[in-house]
């Protein structure tokens, strides 16, 4: 006897089975390299994108696996398919989160005089020590993105000499984490104010081994590289958006100066 299914759990396959086809189609798979990747018959995997079959939860996290699909997109994926989410959004200020606030803090203060910042997805500072406070033209303005501040404020981006090619590497870093979510519109957008500022990323020279920030400070030019650390184990959506961006003198002399610079501050 044919098994009869309600129309919410239809809307619920229908609704699973579009999300899977759009991120398939996102991460170019056919729907035989998909089955093949994840181990399942193509002809399952057809009719669990047609809402003719309901996926078991396992089979929705093999799929999201298979797919590389970014934990808050993943969450909708579950929910589509009636399950509960798997990462949770805490506040950061949040009592449990207290230590990791507290190791974030203390990395990026132990750096200076290499400025720091503590930046979410989107760039909006968090914190910054007291030489990044520098760099941020004495206001770090927290909550604020630092790529709209550097777009719409004229004074905070002239010390940065090589802005052009800076604005560049940020707008490439900006639309690669798009893509990599599937297209994200606020990661676009931030792209897009710094289009008409970024230099032709042809004209960068490839063989620098890095791409340096030139910065024009009150006692002479310094030179500086960037790292990013993230926490790569984080399970909740909050702590995997946070990035700690520190900026390393890249000579001798750019270290004296700052050293120089956090005395003159103290």
């Amino acid at each position: 006897m044919p098994t009869s299914i309600s129309h919410a759990q239809a809307r619920a396959r229908s609704d699973f089975g579009n999300l899977l086809r759009s991120w398939r189609q996102r991460r170019r798979y056919s729907q035989l390299s998909l089955s093949l990747a994840a181990g399942v018959s193509s002809r399952h995997l057809s009719f669990l994108e047609s809402g003719r079959s309901a996926p078991s939860r396992a089979m929705a996290l093999l799929l999201a696996d298979c797919l590389e699909i970014p934990p808050e997109a993943r969450n909708a994926l579950l929910n589509s398919a009636g399950f509960a989410p798997i990462y949770t959004r805490t506040p950061l200020d949040a009592e449990q989160l207290a230590p990791i606030r507290e190791a974030l803090t203390g990395m990026m203060h132990a750096s200076s005089p290499a400025p720091a910042f503590l930046l979410d997805t989107y760039w909006n500072v968090i914190d910054a020590n007291q030489a990044g406070t520098l760099l941020l033209g004495g206001d770090r303005k927290p909550g604020s993105s630092l790529i709209e501040r550097l777009v719409d404020e004229p004074a905070l981006r002239a010390p940065i000499l090589n802005w052009p090619e800076v604005a560049a590497v940020m707008m490439n870093r900006l639309l690669c984490e798009s893509r990599h979510e599937g297209g994200n519109p606020r990661l676009e957008a931030l792209a897009l104010r710094l289009c008409d500022h970024a230099a032709d990323p042809l004209s960068l020279d490839p063989s620098d081994a890095i791409l340096t920030l030139h910065y024009q400070t009150p006692l002479g030019d310094i030179t500086l590289f960037t790292t990013i650390a993230e926490l790569s184990s984080a399970q909740d959506l909050t702590l995997r958006e946070l990035r700690l961006e520190i900026f390393f003198p890249a000579n001798a002399e750019s270290r004296t100066r700052l050293q120089h610079l956090a005395t003159a501050q103290d």
